[in-house]
């Protein structure tokens, strides 16, 4: 079918998308077929400007990701009209009366980045680039497509969008950092930036006691070398680590590689070095500018508050000394044995871009640069963090790890469940692009617990940051193998059909987020609500429905927290009610000849502990990843089981067909099941 425009309104074959579009508006070509790009333009070249697209017709719901109070960060929202559609708007998906999906997303053209607002009724497309002096007219500010599959619309429109971009590449083009697996910590909340090298060894200590040693660790702020500045914020001043590690990071990193078992460790820093940049008498070849920092006021956002910390005038380093500055840096880390990075304060890039070109060209050479390094000295080891600016996204190249929400908070209750309903919405679109990271969390927290059963289900590296003696080692041991990894889900984890267009943290709807593994699925099932401590009990079903994508089929299904076996086919249900801050986590396998296997029950993602598969008429064979409580589903009981060669006592429960078996030695063991 053909896009075409005509007498203010846009449409696909017959059907109408958009209504009362001004003449300015143009239709630019989709060379994918998916949709078609949207040019606008300003009576003027100006900075800053703003573009009407008009209303989307037969609207019923949306979902959306924007930005509110920070500009690092993005968080979603649902609603049914436009003007609930917020400033700063970076994506949006709308669910129409006729069932199809309206996907409509600002992207970046030359020197401009745009968004969407949508708060007086009608869509705005904003231009922006940064920059005072650097302005242009006119520019290819959105991408619009329509489908009846709203998941496959999005995978479909990213790669329209990144053909005509060729600014950097789709998530499943780029290969995943080699720590990802392996769990991990990170010194953040337990020590803040009271990091120090004695402390780093207590926290090690701490985790070794109990068993399940981190096998990729993360230095976060607190150890790099500083001076306050008189317009405030602090400055990096040199590669070396401060007071704190009297000689360097190398004793550190060697102590934790060879006394803790430490695979990977990584460090932190900012992107232009610190919070408010690098300094310029400590590091004269890099032409370092003082920048002012901006703000855009018509989004109602106040930035002020952060200044003081992040500085009102930053350090700059040049766009064309950048790559240099990065590999001075990133060598020195290198032969310290740090093996990564995580890059923090990235969006900080469009405050501060005045006289440099703007915020895409800064961003773009600041990007190559990083990238490059981070490819020369880290294999490609880097986690981009506070980076929620849509031209990150559309420009990572190479790299592929980015924090998609805000920190876990241990002391706000009413954000646990906003940080999972946040990242599984920001996956749908911005996951087309980069691999979201959903950040650490506290495995000895009250709800430790719940934010495990999230990344379990999220397909995100996982990774806490306990304070020494602070942990939950029940909970670790659902997550961790005896080998230091974990069981992550193959793909990344989004939200289900019927909360999709819906707000968990704010509606009588539970949270559900979907994923898979080599074998089969897993979903993750969460009451979001807090409303003030005030919330009640949410009533819902699971069902095959829940997971897109998901083969048709009769399917064992096996629910983490209760023990309980059913089996799913089309159109059955499995009624779920939850009080706030519960949870679970069902697996599901694909039942073969009446069998099924549903993985290591006593972990959070059982079904990712099954590798290699295969199903006889009269044997099922595969491995399994560590020992603990194998769970298979069957009518009948098994005639044996034996797992390395030697038979398994089993328990087979006639009523629900559960069939438990423990699997005593750790590590990849091969089980046949007659």
């Amino acid at each position: 079918m053909t896009w075409k425009k005509q007498k203010g309104l846009i449409r696909i074959g017959k059907t109408p998308v958009l209504e009362s579009v001004p003449e300015t508006v143009r239709l630019v070509p989709d060379k994918t077929g998916t949709g078609t790009f949207l040019s606008v333009e300003a009576p003027t070249p100006s900075q800053f400007w703003p573009a009407l697209l008009g209303t989307v017709a037969n609207m019923e719901r949306f979902t959306a990701c924007y930005r509110r109070e920070e500009t690092f960060w993005m968080e979603p929202c649902a609603g049914t009209t436009l003007r609930q559609v917020p400033g700063d708007t970076q994506w949006l998906l709308v669910r129409r009366t006729d069932g199809k999906f309206v996907l409509l997303v600002p992207i970046i053209d030359d020197a401009l980045r745009f968004c969407l607002d949508g708060r007086d009724g009608t869509l705005r497309l904003w231009a922006d680039s940064g920059d005072p002096w650097t302005i242009q007219r006119s520019g290819v500010g959105a991408f619009l497509a329509v489908g009846d599959d709203p998941y496959r619309l999005q995978e479909a429109g990213a790669s329209a969008v990144m053909r005509r971009l060729k600014t950097g590449k789709l998530r499943r083009d780029k290969p995943l950092p080699d720590f990802v697996d392996l769990f991990g910590w990170c010194t953040w909340n337990a020590f803040y930036a009271d990091v120090s090298a004695d402390k780093v060894r207590q926290g090690l200590e701490s985790f070794r006691a109990g068993g399940i040693p981190p096998a990729f660790m993360i230095l976060d702020d607190g150890w790099l070398s500083f001076r306050t500045m008189p317009v405030g914020g602090n400055r990096l001043t040199s590669f070396r680590a401060n007071s704190k590690f009297p000689e360097d990071l190398a004793p550190v990193v060697a102590a934790a590689k060879q006394e803790f078992g430490v695979r990977r460790f990584l460090v932190w820093h900012a992107i232009m070095g610190y919070w408010a940049g690098a300094d310029r008498e400590a590091f004269p070849d890099y032409d370092i500018c003082e920048i002012v920092r901006n703000d855009l006021p018509s989004f109602g956002r106040d930035m002020g508050p952060m200044f003081p910390w992040m500085g009102l005038v930053c350090g700059v380093i040049a766009p064309d000394k950048i790559a240099d500055f990065y590999d001075a840096f990133h060598s020195h880390l290198a032969a310290q044995g740090v093996d990564g990075v995580k890059v923090d304060n990235q969006s900080t890039i469009e405050l501060s871009a005045a006289r440099l070109g703007g915020r895409v060209r800064l961003t773009r050479a600041y990007r190559r640069g990083l990238e490059e390094s981070c490819r020369r000295h880290f294999a490609g080891r880097l986690i981009n963090c506070m980076s929620n600016a849509n031209e990150t996204h559309l420009m990572a190249g190479d790299s592929t790890l980015l924090r998609t929400s805000t920190d876990f908070w241990p002391l706000r209750p009413e954000t646990h469940g906003t940080h999972l309903y946040t990242n599984s919405q920001v996956d749908m679109w911005f996951g087309q692009f980069v691999h979201p990271d959903w950040d650490m969390f506290e495995s000895g927290h009250k709800m430790g617990a719940y934010h495990a059963a999230g990344r379990a289900v999220s397909g995100s590296p996982v990774y806490v940051s306990d304070k020494p003696d602070g942990h939950d080692f029940d909970v670790l041991r659902k997550l961790v193998c005896s080998d230091g990894t974990v069981l992550r889900c193959t793909d990344i984890g989004r939200p289900s059909p019927d909360c999709l267009f819906h707000d968990p943290t704010r509606e009588d709807v539970l949270l559900k987020i979907f994923n898979f593994n080599a074998h089969g699925a897993v979903l993750g099932v969460f009451h979001a609500k807090h409303d003030g401590g005030k919330a009640g009990a949410i009533a819902g079903t699971v069902s095959l429905k829940d997971i897109p994508g998901l083969a048709a089929g009769q399917y064992a299904v096996l629910a983490h927290r209760s023990g309980a076996v059913r089996v799913l086919g089309t159109g059955r249900r499995w009624p779920v009610r939850m009080k706030p801050g519960e949870w679970e986590i069902f697996t599901f396998a694909a039942l073969n000849n009446g069998h099924a296997v549903l993985g290591l029950a006593d972990r959070y993602n059982s079904g990712g502990a099954i590798v290699d598969l295969h199903h006889g008429k009269r044997l099922t064979s595969f491995r399994i990843r560590d020992g603990g409580i194998l769970s298979m589903y069957s009518a009948e009981a098994p005639v044996s089981v034996t797992a390395g060669g030697a038979t398994v006592s089993v328990h087979h429960d006639r009523k629900t067909g559960r069939i438990t078996a423990t699997i005593p030695a750790p590590g990849l063991v091969t089980v046949r099941w007659r």
